[in-house]
C-alpha cells in the first residue's frame, strides 16, 4: 500500500483545478513553480496527463438577465 501514487495531492494540479481563469492561473503557476516558464508548465501538464478541456468549457456566458416585474 505504500507504493501508491497520490496524483490528486499535487499542489500544482489542485491550484489549476480550483482556478476560474485558467490562462491567468497558468501564468501565476509558471511564475511560482517554474521560474516564469510557461513551456515548462505545459510540458509538466503533458507528463502528468492533465486534461483541462473539460474544465475550460464548463463556464457559459449568460446571454441576458431575466427581469421580473412586480
Amino acid at each position: 500500500m505504500n507504493n501508491l501514487a497520490f496524483i490528486n495531492k499535487d499542489p500544482i494540479l489542485i491550484e489549476l483545478d480550483n482556478a476560474v481563469d485558467k490562462s491567468a492561473a497558468k501564468k501565476m503557476i509558471a511564475f511560482k513553480y517554474f521560474s516564469n516558464d510557461v513551456k515548462l508548465l505545459d510540458q509538466y501538464l503533458k507528463e502528468t496527463n492533465y486534461n483541462s478541456s473539460e474544465y475550460d468549457q464548463a463556464y457559459v456566458e449568460p446571454i441576458s438577465q431575466l427581469e421580473l416585474s412586480f
